[in-house]
């Protein structure tokens, strides 16, 4: 795979060298901009598929990221549970996502003490459950 995206640079970086050329080396700039031209029609399928695979690349990217982080939201829910209720207020252990890019999320299980306090709900860290 990594060979076929290296192909492809080196390809649209070929074609991009050759219209800079074209564009340089014409007597005036109307020749040069038709020389660059033709150069882009040449390769214009290749071009259009390039940029078409890469806006495709793009989105499953953006796809992948919002998934996974549902997916850990949704497991960090599901593992939040009640444990004790004494006295005042709630003890909760939970698992915590982090952050987007970490593969090992959530991390935990971290343990919470959850009270009202003015009519707010005031979570205090109790260390790892």
């Amino acid at each position: 795979m990594e060979q076929v995206g290296k192909n492809l640079v080196e390809a649209l970086t070929e074609i991009h060298t050759h219209m800079v050329e074209a564009l340089k080396s014409a007597e005036n700039r109307e020749q040069g901009a038709q020389a660059a031209l033709k150069i882009y029609y040449e390769n214009e399928q290749l071009i259009t598929e390039v940029g078409a695979a890469l806006t495709d690349i793009i989105d499953l990217g953006t796809l992948l990221e919002k998934g996974l982080e549902q997916m850990r939201e949704q497991r960090a829910k599901q593992e939040a549970r009640a444990v004790t209720m004494r006295g005042h207020g709630t003890t909760v252990v939970k698992l915590v996502p982090c952050g987007k890019h970490c593969s090992g999320c959530p991390h935990g299980p971290y343990a919470y003490r959850v009270t009202k306090v003015n009519g707010k709900q005031v979570w205090k860290y109790l260390g790892k459950a």
